[in-house]
């Protein structure tokens, strides 16, 4: 399989156009994780989205690593590497959605594992939305994923996975991204209902829940007045969170949050709206202090 995927680098599209201490130990340790299992991956395709990200970059290189051959969804072509292929996809076209699996399922006879990565979030206040803005956020951060999953589906390999990468958006409603929230309410709805679905083929569903990265998006979305939430922890390193993407494909479970606490605390707070209403003053007040130290991070010193 493995030698068929190398034939084809590059598959075209018609239409488709904290602390430092503290994540230094947390990347060593991961990457020791890494370490122990070489190969575990070997002779597995995993399809990943949003791979050009800086998530999706460092979950391609863990991957690799582990022996996986990846085919990556992406609007612009990438020069062939050892077992990484790309579809060209535009995630907003649907068309192109359904060109790419045909074409994935005519050169590769089985998926094991579809890792959704991509999303986008564009701040803007309820009555100042552009229908532009709604139908970008939309077809990424939710249609695109069940339209992708949808085309995959009959070739995805008893007792495959399929993981979302989801966002802590899905549990808090963020003021100012209520699109972006929406969305990510309803991909968590889609991959409970889907895992139902797919138990009779043994297919695993997960959605990871992880706390902010520190990735070029978050930086963009800040700029654009971005929720202040995201600095309630520090920001996570993308290596950090592609451990856990990885951890997630291999382990199968069913929602993978950043600590107990947050798993713990996003339940009560989607059963009890009073205790979200309660806690929301005190997120602010963290976050502010968060944020002021991120930024006092991004400070160059004289």
């Amino acid at each position: 399989m493995t030698k068929q995927l190398a034939e084809y680098p590059v598959w075209r599209v018609s239409g488709a156009t904290t602390g430092i201490a503290l994540r230094e130990v947390r990347r060593s340790l991961e990457k020791s994780a890494l370490n122990e299992k070489p190969g575990a991956g070997e002779g597995r395709v995993a399809v990943v989205t949003g791979a050009t990200g800086g998530i999706g970059q460092a979950l391609v290189r863990r991957m690799r690593a582990r022996g996986y051959t990846i085919i990556i969804l992406s609007r612009q072509a990438r020069a062939a590497s050892p077992g990484i292929n790309t579809v060209m996809c535009d995630l907003t076209d649907s068309g192109s959605i359904t060109q790419a699996a045909a074409d994935i399922a005519a050169h590769t006879p089985k998926v094991d594992v579809l890792v959704h990565c991509a999303g986008i979030i564009t701040p803007q206040a309820v009555g100042e939305l552009d229908s532009a803005t709604i139908a970008s956020q939309i077809a990424v951060d939710l249609t695109a994923p069940i339209e992708l999953t949808n085309a995959l589906l009959p070739i995805m390999r008893r007792g495959g996975h399929i993981v979302f990468v989801n966002s802590m958006a899905a549990a808090f409603p963020l003021a100012g991204s209520s699109v972006y929230t929406a969305a990510k309410f309803g991909l968590r709805g889609f991959a409970r209902a889907l895992e139902q679905e797919l138990r009779p083929r043994r297919i695993q569903v997960s959605s990871i829940y992880p706390a902010s990265v520190n990735t070029p998006m978050l930086s963009q979305e800040m700029a654009a007045g971005g929720s202040i939430y995201n600095f309630i922890d520090p920001p996570q390193e993308p290596d950090v969170t592609a451990g856990r993407i990885l951890e997630c494909c291999e382990r199968g479970s069913r929602e993978v949050f950043s600590s107990v606490f947050d798993k713990l605390f996003t339940h009560a707070c989607l059963t009890s709206m009073r205790l979200l209403n309660l806690s929301l003053p005190i997120m602010k007040l963290l976050g502010r202090r968060g944020y002021r130290r991120y930024q006092r991070g991004l400070t160059p010193r004289p």
